[in-house]
């Protein structure tokens, strides 16, 4: 998956979440001062984009996180990075376990 279409799939989730048009989302769009994201408004996307692109954001990254290309660059990756090894990076996102 490349950045932009990262950027694009994010930007939907935002979008829908938020009830705002994808259009008016930018890459520089911050979350708290732009779109009034408070912490939990912030928790709760971190789990909606946690779902759309099946991976486990640490808690700790969480905070490093102000804008939608924040959110890309963290994806990205996530994507892009080497198979894990059994002893797991705890700075690298992590795939979710399936659900049976």
């Amino acid at each position: 998956m490349t950045d932009p279409e990262i950027a694009e799939k994010v930007r939907h989730v935002l979008a829908k979440k938020l009830s705002r048009d994808p259009a008016e989302l930018k890459g520089e769009t911050r979350l708290a001062e732009d779109l009034g994201v408070d912490s939990f408004g912030g928790v709760e996307i971190m789990f909606e984009i946690e779902e759309a692109f099946g991976l486990q954001i640490a808690d700790s990254d969480i905070q490093n996180v102000r804008t939608i290309d924040d959110i890309v660059a963290y994806i990205s990756r996530y994507k892009n990075a080497p198979p894990a090894s059994p002893s797991t990076d705890a700075e690298n996102p992590t795939p979710k376990e399936p659900t049976h």
